[in-house]
């Protein structure tokens, strides 16, 4: 048994994320793959979210905590800069991708398709359509970010541990895949970090299970 578990299910964005930080730290884990609000995951985290880490006798919930316990308790890059100007640019764009760009493009939009709720039984579109332009600001906020060097810049970090995984997603959908093949500087950031060995190694299964 690994020294370092990840509990959840590998398909969760979150799940997702905290095992790419842990792969860039160069750090060995056990997935073990539960669903939320499982006995393992309320054992942790009061509303049974995932992902969960057990390091030894540490027990930590929300993926925010978990990135920076390993951040900080194990050596390898940094997964947030040591900088204070550059943290707190990290800081505001970790809150901004997980509060505003993961509940559209992940829970309103992908979750559209996972979970449809149309009258055939399909995906609702009348749901999907209203969707879009906000889809289309939120991606280009992104682009933006990306060309003026905000995000997206070596070393990769914790922010790019959370956006990777969404952008991966949204991408797998024909509507989010023709916005982000649309922007030239979101496209070539998601194409180079999917070939980054470790979100290669921490790749989930498909389909996307419920986060």
């Amino acid at each position: 048994m690994s020294a370092v578990q990840i509990i959840g299910l590998p398909q969760s964005n979150f799940v997702w994320a905290t095992r790419i930080a842990l792969a860039e730290k160069g750090v060995a884990h056990e997935n073990i793959p539960v669903p939320p609000h499982s006995p393992e995951a309320l054992a942790v985290h009061p509303f049974g979210k995932i992902p969960i880490l057990r390091h030894g006798s540490v027990a930590i919930g929300e993926s925010r905590a978990i990135i920076d316990y390993l951040d900080s308790t194990f050596d390898g890059p940094e997964l947030v800069p040591a900088d204070p100007d550059a943290a707190r640019r990290s800081d505001s764009w970790t809150s901004m991708i997980t509060s505003t760009v993961e509940p559209l493009l992940i829970r309103q939009y992908l979750f559209a398709y996972f979970f449809p709720s149309g009258a055939d039984g399909g995906p609702d579109r009348a749901v999907i359509d209203t969707l879009l332009p906000k889809m289309a600001a939120t991606l280009d906020v992104l682009e933006t970010a990306l060309k003026n060097g905000d995000i997206g810049q070596e070393p990769f970090g914790r922010v790019d541990a959370y956006l990777v995984p969404i952008l991966f997603y949204t991408n797998t959908m024909p509507e989010g895949a023709a916005l982000i093949g649309a922007l030239p500087q979101l496209s070539s950031y998601l194409q180079r970090n999917l070939a980054r060995p470790s979100v290669q190694v921490t790749m989930p299964p498909s389909p996307l299970a419920e986060t």
